[in-house]
């Protein structure tokens, strides 16, 4: 289970860095324990910041092969996201086979016509007795 005071602090760190309005806050916003920021750029460009940035353009696939599936095969690795509802639904399947979970989430505006919500979520390791 993750901490109270970890959580808090990923949570606040996702919401400041969520807009596309203020991304520029995402350097002094993102807490030590993110390992990586995953930005759909259909959203808004990513923010310059100490964690590791990905981005991709609406499909999330080769990120998915490249860079997360080869890190969620190992301990750790704590990502946040700027992404779609749909991306976070696909994202939170693949990463509860790995042992993780989504540990917040904020929609940042309202669904499109294909009603997909922009959100910025933080997805980290959950402990073994947290999964069912």
């Amino acid at each position: 289970m993750i901490p109270r005071r970890t959580f808090l602090k990923w949570s606040t760190a996702a919401g400041a860095v969520l807009a596309p309005a203020v991304t520029a806050r995402a350097a002094s916003a993102m807490p030590p324990g993110v390992d990586a920021l995953l930005v759909d750029t259909g959203y808004g460009p990513a923010p310059h910041t100490a964690a590791r940035v990905l981005t991709f353009a609406g499909d999330v696939t080769r990120v998915w092969f490249e860079e997360l599936d080869p890190r969620w095969r190992r301990p750790g690795f704590v990502l946040a996201g700027i992404t779609g509802s749909d991306t976070l639904f696909v994202l939170e399947n693949l990463a509860r086979q790995h042992g993780r979970a989504i540990v917040y989430q904020s929609a940042l505006g309202t669904a499109d016509a294909r009603g997909v919500t922009p959100v910025s979520w933080v997805i980290a390791p959950i402990h073994p007795s947290m999964l069912a």
